[in-house]
Formats: structure tokens, sequence, C-alpha cells
């Protein structure tokens, strides 16, 4: 039986070009930002704090110039013809964002683009600031305050073939349980860092080739780590 294929997205660098988590916090935050993403890509705090000490860093808070710095932000070109591409052959897509909703819907809604599932941290804003809150934290994973691998691990059918597309440190975690990992940036060096075999991409236009050639295989094989992987986290799953 032919394998079907699942595409899980990561947004910000990806989907879309900026890292807008970043341009945010550069723009309303202080020192405090950069302390706490050092400790959090040292380890040493959680994803959801690392978060929680952004969002208390910020002052001076605009919400209408906030509200520009999102509207300035432009989707990968190439990635409004691949979701085309995708949904002409019935292949499925989730953008898992370690980011905001807030920004990831402002963004898509200007793009006219409601039909893909978004998996993201949610943020109040008003007047007075930011509040974070976080209805996709897995405890055991403190990599990320939206554990993508969570994600990649339940949304996709036995036989669906499971493929990310990311670049960064919140993108590990999806990476450790896909069959096909497009990396670029920070990704790559933590897939050759732990073995895991990946395509390099720039743009969406190198992520449709690949997966064109692999609609033209008769089958379609899962990456054999990490169907062990994914094997192993049901089971401790189950008996939790």
């Amino acid at each position: 039986m032919k394998k079907r294929i699942k595409i899980f997205c990561d947004f910000d660098g990806t989907v879309c070009l900026g890292d807008n988590r970043t341009i945010l916090f550069r723009a309303f935050g202080g020192d405090d930002v950069h302390e706490a993403v050092s400790l959090w890509l040292k380890g040493e705090i959680s994803g959801d704090e690392c978060i929680r000490r952004e969002c208390a860093a910020v002052q001076n808070f605009d919400r209408e110039r906030f509200d520009s710095i999102i509207d300035e932000q432009e989707l990968d070109p190439s990635f409004l013809p691949f979701m085309e591409f995708c949904r002409t052959h019935t292949i499925e897509i989730e953008i898992l964002s370690d980011g905001f909703d807030y920004y990831i819907d402002r963004i898509l809604k200007r793009y006219n683009i409601s039909d893909i599932p978004v998996y993201a941290n949610e943020l109040q804003v008003d007047d007075s600031g930011l509040v974070p809150s976080f209805p996709h934290l897995n405890q055991y994973c403190s990599r990320s305050a939206n554990c993508k691998g969570t994600h990649v691990l339940n949304h996709a059918a036995d036989d669906q073939l499971r493929v990310v597309v990311g670049d960064g440190y919140s993108d590990r975690c999806a990476a450790d349980y896909a069959d096909i990992v497009f990396a670029k940036r920070q990704l790559i060096q933590y897939c050759r860092d732990t073995n895991i075999s990946y395509f390099e991409f720039s743009d969406f236009h190198d992520v449709r080739e690949r997966v064109e050639g692999l609609l033209k295989k008769k089958r379609l094989a899962p990456r054999h780590r990490a169907e062990i992987r994914r094997r192993e986290a049901f089971r401790i799953e189950a008996n939790v």
C-alpha cells in the first residue's frame, strides 16, 4: 500500500520570511529578553519560562506599533504555490510554531489562508502588554513551550509519512520523530549532531521538487529510527 504524506511546517523563518517572535521582542524588550533566550538555548530554563520572561521584559508597549510591525512581515513567496501543489495532491499541511497565534493568524488572514491548521502558543494582547498561555505544553519536554514532536506523533495516521520542514531550535523534537526532514540554519547542525538524515532547502520550491519525487515512488518507507522512537514514545505515554 502506498503511503500518504503529511507535512508539518515551522512558521517563523520558514513559512514566514522573518522570525516574528525575535523581531517583536527585539523592538519592545530589553536586555532581559536576550538573557532569557541565552538561558533557554543553554537548556537552563524551559521554553515556556523563556517566553514568560520575554513577555515580562516588554516595556512601553504600543499596540499600534506592535500590529504595524506584524503587518510588515511577508510569507515566503514560494509557500503559496507549494500550498496549492499540496491541495492538488491531497497532501495535508499543519503549521507548528513556538511563536504566537496572534501574529500567525494576522499574517495568514492577510494572505487569505484559512484552511491550514495552526498549533502555536497563545498570546493575549492589550494596551498594557503581552500575556502568554501554553495550550500545547508538554510537561515532559523543556525544549519548547509548544512541543512540535507531540504534534508529529499524534497528528498523523499510521499510513502517513511524516515530513518536517523547519529551521531552528524549536524544530528539534519534530525532527526526532519525522520520516523526512527538510532543514536549514540551526536545524541542519542538530540533524548532523544527532545523525538524522535531512534535505537542505532554501525555500518551498526545493521542498516541492523533493516531494514530487517522493510521489513518483511506488512505496515510501518510514525512517527506521524515527519509527522506533515513535513506538517508544507511545509506549511511555500509555504507561504514564
